[in-house]
């Protein structure tokens, strides 16, 4: 193919993309009401069924919809967005490289649906608890507003999900040479530490328990990331055999 058919087929591919991420708005907009109850049932759990939000911005409502409606539908969609992006390089790989790809995708989206998951069910109300009620002087109103509730809402998710992908990482530095099983499991310590570190700054509250929310399953990550590696090593020696 020419540089210009290349271009042409990233082309279709794109709007390919955009085309399943506006279906998937349509139907989430269809439904906002519901969508906006379900995400602000850790609010309400926290302060009560009759807890409320500030309008602020005069356009704060309107915005929230469309953004929500857009990452949610990327987030449904992620994986048909991946495997269509992935149709474009496919042609250039061996089919080796192309199921190991295909794996990647299908394990990349379930390890950052997982962090978003445990973000929901055990981090996000637990983080609105702490500083809403157990920080909050006397005297100051907890309401938030709305805008400022969905930005908190979305970055924690997120930087849960970002951080699942350590596997992900991990193994693509394996595959590429840079690290190796035997070396992880080598410094097991010393890697435990900077996930420890990191969880630290990333976790969403000051208390121990968010912290170890993040740090417990990303440790747990970095074995199986180490077990993964050793797999695929060992399937690398006997090919060359």
């Amino acid at each position: 193919m020419t540089l210009g058919e290349h271009l042409e087929e990233l082309r279709q591919r794109l709007i390919y993309s955009m085309l399943v991420i506006f279906t998937f708005m349509v139907v989430t907009l269809y439904f906002g009401a519901e969508i906006h109850s379900i995400l602000i049932s850790p609010y309400r759990a926290v302060l009560g069924p009759n807890a409320h939000f500030f309008q602020i911005q005069l356009m704060a409502p309107f915005i929230i919809y469309l953004k929500t409606s857009f990452l949610l539908s990327v987030l449904v969609a992620l994986p048909i967005l991946l495997f269509i992006l992935w149709g474009f390089i496919v042609p250039a790989v061996d089919p080796r490289t192309e199921k190991w790809g295909k794996f990647i995708i299908l394990f990349s989206t379930l390890l950052f649906w997982s962090g978003l998951l445990l973000c929901w069910f055990t981090v996000f109300e637990n983080f609105l608890r702490v500083f809403l009620v157990v920080l909050r002087p006397e005297g100051i109103d907890p309401y938030l507003p709305i805008d400022e509730y969905y930005d908190l809402f979305f970055n924690l998710h997120l930087v849960f999900g970002a951080s699942f992908q350590l596997p992900i990482v991990l193994i693509l530095l394996g595959r590429i040479g840079i690290l190796s099983s035997s070396f992880l499991l080598s410094k097991w310590r010393e890697g435990i530490l900077i996930i420890a570190v990191v969880s630290a700054v990333l976790s969403p509250g000051p208390d121990v328990f968010s912290m170890m929310m993040l740090l417990v399953p990303l440790a747990f990550l970095f074995f199986v990331s180490a077990i993964l590696m050793k797999i695929l090593e060992r399937s690398d020696k006997k090919h060359e055999y």
